[in-house]
């Protein structure tokens, strides 16, 4: 097992940042989303509407964000091969302080930068928390989404 590809909790550095390429949000995009989740909003929905809102046009439904952002960071590699998402990855445990401080608009290109803020060993053996600050950006550089994601990891186990 030790000659996986398996980014363990001992691997992490504390301050390491990893970026990801880009994805441009197309309108196609916006209504799944919204035909998924039944949700019919008309700043997201009805472009008429939109033109009369301080936007002046639709914007992107702010958990798209989060949706893409999910599928962009299981691409990058962090150590040994793994990208945290993969055989390292034993739960997912939540999202904390999330913010969404700019719009997000169909034709925005956006990508992930994340931080690995802290990590610490929990009290069952062979598991580890690591604490990312994740950010999503699009390409003028603002920041539409931020949060801290928590995961938990396997640890190394004993030769």
């Amino acid at each position: 097992m030790l000659n996986e590809q398996v980014a363990w909790f001992e691997d992490a550095v504390v301050g390491d940042v990893r970026s990801t390429f880009g994805r441009t949000i197309t309108e196609t995009d916006l209504i799944n989303l919204c035909g998924l989740a039944g949700s019919y909003v008309p700043l997201h929905n009805d472009a008429e509407y939109a033109k009369t809102t301080i936007y002046g046009q639709r914007i992107v439904n702010a958990m798209m964000s989060l949706v893409v952002a999910s599928g962009l960071r299981a691409n990058v590699v962090w150590y040994n091969g793994d990208s945290f998402c993969s055989k390292s990855m034993l739960a997912f445990l939540g999202y904390n302080n999330v913010k969404f401080p700019s719009p997000l608009f169909i034709n925005d290109t956006i990508h992930v930068e994340m931080t690995i803020a802290s990590k610490r060993e929990t009290s069952k053996p062979g598991r580890g928390i690591i604490i990312f600050e994740d950010k999503v950006i699009k390409q003028d550089g603002s920041v539409v989404a931020q949060w801290e994601r928590t995961m938990m990891i396997k640890m190394r186990p004993a030769e």
